[in-house]
């Protein structure tokens, strides 16, 4: 959603001739287990400086091992909230998948350790389970570049010419094809095994956000685009996709890459017209953003943009950020713009990892920004549990203190008057 901030739901201008091509070339992801098991989070059971989301205590879950990544919808409505948490689950095996949780405040979450069934006949025996996972690796097609794992970046709910009916779901997401043995698929933290796997940006559609359909992009391995050239610095690979709908045919996604060399991460721009076709000239020659100078807290690395456009001439990013003070470990910070291009850097975190012991004590990142009453902003995050890991401990959430909207506290229980 790159930042749901604000809350609009964007048209987006398609032509008539990719309204065909994009309707042949998808792949429906559909699946109907019947042993689907669920369990809900009580709110009771939320402890101080806990993650509202952790791995799941099913040791045979698609999220046992690790949850990353969140992207999160809110609907406030006369009779109640309705919040949707898609996220990336990793299992025991260390294999990635999309999964989504259900909360009615956004803090206590509904899950499942199995598959989404959702079935849209009332003969059924089978009762729905709008929890769990919903896209999962790519067992259809050996030659895509999603056939190992697929990882949660971002969700949208938009109208278009270019696909029938009323709004849907997009959800981009970022997949890899091969790892070495023992490789880190995260980019941001590690090169381990980095000449071994290859991430590269793909595209699904749902009318529910639990039955996912795959588009088929322009690359020859069914991405929307490809990574850079041989010495490009987006060459590596392209990861952690977040969209901004900036204006009528002017979708922007937001990614990171990095220097295989080095380690160090970079954010880039990708934009199309209709959010099919991404031509070569409309990406990032060079890192759109960049670390800080030496001895700044981002002068070894940024990632994970998340960007906001909060009025007609403000742009905002919530990014990863790594110091060369701290080895491996992430902050989060707020760049600001006028017009998404060119950023004005902060001079300091808006959130820091944990205190000693906590959860997230190794770092906080993958940032995603709901709005809240009053000028707030509820801020989920990926926590880890150690410099360099390279996936979540669980997700976290933060508020924005009152005043300032680029300074966030820990939520540090459910019960707290005003904290929601």
């Amino acid at each position: 959603m790159g930042v749901a901030v604000p809350r609009v739901d964007a048209r987006v201008e398609g032509s008539a001739s990719g309204r065909h091509r994009h309707h042949r070339h998808h792949r429906h992801h559909h699946r109907h287990h019947r042993h689907t098991h669920h369990r809900s989070i009580s709110t009771c059971a939320v402890r101080a400086r806990a993650p509202v989301l952790g791995p799941n205590d099913v040791a045979t879950a698609f999220d046992a091992r690790a949850v990353s990544g969140p992207i999160v919808d809110a609907r406030f409505r006369d009779d109640g909230e309705a919040w949707t948490m898609w996220y990336t689950g990793t299992n025991a095996d260390g294999v990635d998948s999309v999964g989504v949780a259900t909360s009615s405040d956004g803090i206590a979450w509904n899950r499942g350790s199995g598959d989404a069934v959702m079935y849209r006949s009332d003969g059924s025996s089978n009762a729905s389970v709008d929890v769990g996972r919903v896209l999962g690796a790519n067992a259809e097609d050996w030659w895509t570049f999603d056939v190992a794992g697929a990882c949660a970046g971002d969700v949208r709910l938009i109208s278009s010419d270019a696909v029938r009916g009323a709004s849907v779901y997009w959800m981009f997401y970022h997949g890899y094809d091969h790892a070495a043995k023992g490789a880190k698929i995260d980019g941001r933290r590690s090169v381990d095994g980095a000449e071994d796997v290859t991430t590269r940006v793909g595209l699904c559609l749902s009318q529910d956000g639990r039955n996912w359909a795959r588009i088929e992009g322009e690359h020859h391995t069914g991405a929307l685009f490809d990574v850079g050239e041989e010495g490009a610095w987006d060459h590596a690979c392209v990861r952690d996709p977040k969209v901004l709908l900036a204006g009528p045919r002017d979708i922007r996604v937001y990614y990171a890459s990095m220097d295989p060399s080095t380690g160090t991460s970079y954010i880039g721009c990708a934009r199309t017209k209709d959010g099919f076709v991404y031509p070569a000239s409309d990406r990032s020659a060079v890192p759109m953003f960049a670390p800080g100078p030496p001895g700044s807290f981002d002068d070894a690395g940024v990632g994970a943009p998340c960007v906001a456009r909060l009025g007609k001439e403000e742009f905002v990013m919530f990014y990863e950020a790594y110091s060369a003070r701290a080895p491996g470990v992430s902050s989060i910070a707020v760049a600001t713009s006028r017009d998404g291009v060119t950023w004005t850097r902060p001079s300091k975190p808006a959130l820091e990892r944990g205190e000693e012991g906590a959860w997230d004590h190794g770092g906080v990142g993958k940032p995603y920004a709901v709005p809240m009453a009053g000028d707030r902003v509820r801020l989920y995050y990926e926590g880890r549990a150690r410099a360099g890991d390279d996936r979540g401990s669980g997700v976290g959430v933060a508020l924005s203190v009152d005043g300032d909207r680029f300074s966030f506290a820990r939520r540090v229980r459910a019960d707290v008057p005003g904290a929601r």
